[in-house]
């Protein structure tokens, strides 16, 4: 019990999610605090008993100042401020010790002045061995001025012998303040260069993968083009061939991308097209096996959501879970934390969703309050509520918190991109849905589509892919033409490249949505990319495509899913 009460004394104003360096000198500073204000504390106590006036006031304006300081400039946000703070305190207490003539013994004091550097270092680095130093200049002078009574009294040899001494942990201070900030920069140096090196080989194994991809799905589509009736059977069977070689250098890509750039790979997973049935589920099936029961849950659905949605679905595992046990602790009857999801703002192609916790208790005010002095930056370590809203924070949302009569409600909000491939089934399945209803169908061969791509080959492929089935098809060479190709023609299909100059199809598919969202107008964009790593597909349908066709594909695919979205 001892052991955790001074555990959160020392972490008091820590959020463990800070750098480890900073969270290490907080709780350096936190010691010293407790430390200082228990000396005092005795101090004070001692001097009141033994009618020491001037000794007491001394030591309870201290311990009032140390204990301010404590509360109201935490360690973990103000650590320069406080660490100043500390060590100027405890230099006067150190000075007062000195003068005043007390029951301490001078041995006890002058070994506290000796250790006092090394404290000083530890707690405020490079800045803090002034105060130490300062200390020690106005010790001197103090005892070359007969004339000043003071505690302790030191003759030529001892004053020699003990400023020596001073100077010598000064200097060791100095130096080991010294070496430890050399080695946190060479650290850090290491550090930054060994990500900059994995940044340098994932960026060049993303390049690589486009270009062998890009060549993958020149050769498939020729493939496709010349493999008619004209072909004598053993021409065929070479094509076949070369078709099958295709497919397995695909294969082998693919393979070569996921173990040598593990990086991208895990960095594109939490962005990905999940149905919020499941991930709800999912939630409630953590909260039954920390020990939750359904009857401490109740989940009602007001946004209607028909599709899967494209965020990080760990994300939003994270805060049910979080923010449920946060309330849970504030629960004073049986009555079930209402979990309530409906949609704030909706798009054809957006929503922003809130989830609010309505928790019955009569603690509401209490648990408002903690919001509240999370709000205001005073986050409680290991709180699950803090957790909540630290992720809160990363993700650009926030927290809220207000009373009700019977209790209180938490609420955030998130926002996702509506995946219109996936359609989300009452038991949390997928079914696939690549058209777009009420919209009237075009003929392949009468529609107008604009072809967005910047390499003349891939141009020249595509076009000899599809010129016998479509009659009118425009090209753009990156993704400023094309914007301006789409402002000033009306277009029923974009195919639309990712990775262009100037503008690359990203940017392109934002803009073009961005001037459809002031009208009922909806063109259908496909992605056509070689970005084929994990979350390219959903990075492209959080951007506004419509469809996503990773390079290397076939004629045959590509003419299908060209008819499914003019259909």
């Amino acid at each position: 019990m001892f052991l955790r009460f001074l555990q959160k004394i020392i972490s008091f104003g820590v959020d463990e999610t800070m750098e480890q360096a900073v969270v290490n000198r907080a709780k350096r500073i936190n010691f010293y605090y407790l430390v200082l204000i228990t000396v005092l504390t005795i101090s004070t106590l001692y001097s009141s008993i033994a009618g020491i006036s001037p000794l007491n006031i001394f030591n309870v304006i201290a311990l009032v100042i140390a204990l301010v300081s404590f509360i109201f400039l935490p360690a973990g946000r103000r650590s320069d401020l406080s660490s100043m703070l500390v060590l100027l305190l405890s230099a006067f207490i150190f000075l007062g010790e000195y003068l005043y003539i007390i029951d301490v013994s001078p041995i006890l004091v002058m070994a506290f002045f000796l250790l006092f550097p090394l404290g000083a270092v530890s707690v405020s680095g490079r800045h803090g061995i002034y105060v130490p130093i300062v200390l020690g200049i106005a010790t001197i002078i103090l005892n070359l001025i007969p004339q000043v009574e003071t505690n302790i009294t030191l003759d030529l040899f001892n004053a020699l012998l003990f400023f020596t001494s001073y100077a010598l942990v000064l200097g060791v201070s100095i130096y080991i303040e010294r070496t430890n900030s050399e080695l946190l920069t060479k650290l850090k140096d290491s550090m930054s260069q060994v990500e900059h090196k994995m940044l340098e080989k994932d960026e060049f194994i993303s390049k690589l993968s486009h270009k062998l991809r890009t060549s993958l799905s020149n050769i498939a589509l020729i493939n496709s083009l010349v493999h008619d009736e004209r072909l004598s059977s053993e021409q065929k069977e070479l094509m076949e061939t070369l078709k099958a070689s295709t497919n397995l250098l695909i294969k082998d890509v693919n393979n070569i991308v996921e173990i040598a750039s593990p990086g991208i790979v895990d960095y594109k997973r939490s962005i990905t097209s999940f149905d919020l049935t499941a991930v709800l589920e999912e939630s409630i099936g953590i909260l039954k096996s920390g020990g939750s029961s359904m009857e401490d849950i109740s989940i009602s659905r007001l946004d209607k959501l028909k599709n899967f949605i494209i965020g990080d679905p760990g994300l939003v595992r994270s805060l049910i879970v979080n923010i449920f046990y946060g309330v849970n602790d504030y629960r004073t009857d049986t009555n079930p934390v209402q979990i309530q999801i409906r949609s704030l703002k909706e798009s054809p192609s957006h929503v922003r969703l809130e989830i609010a916790f309505k928790v019955s208790t009569i603690n509401g005010i209490a648990l408002v309050d903690h919001v509240r002095s999370l709000q205001q930056g005073n986050a409680r370590t290991g709180s699950t509520l803090t957790n909540a809203f630290t992720l809160l924070l990363e993700s650009e949302s926030t927290l809220s918190a207000v009373p009700e009569n019977q209790g209180a409600s938490l609420s955030f909000f998130q926002d996702f991109t509506k995946d219109p491939t996936k359609i989300a089934s009452p038991k949390g399945g997928a079914s696939l849905e690549t058209t777009e209803p009420g919209r009237p169908g075009i003929a392949l061969k009468d529609a107008k589509i604009l072809l967005v791509e910047d390499n003349v080959i891939n141009q020249k492929i595509v076009l000899l892919s599809l010129n016998k089935l479509v009659n009118r098809i425009d090209v753009a060479s990156n993704g400023k033409q094309a914007l301006e190709m789409f402002g000033l023609k009306q277009y029923d299909l974009i195919l639309m490249d990712i990775m262009m100059p100037i503008m690359d199809g990203i940017v392109a598919t934002q803009k073009i949505r961005e001037i459809e969202s002031t009208g009922d107008r909806h063109v259908p964009i496909v992605a056509v990319t070689a970005n084929a790593l994990a979350g390219d597909r959903e990075n492209c349908l959080a951007a506004g495509v419509d469809d996503y066709i990773a390079k290397p594909f076939t004629t045959e695919m590509l003419i299908r899913k060209m008819r499914n979205w003019l259909a």
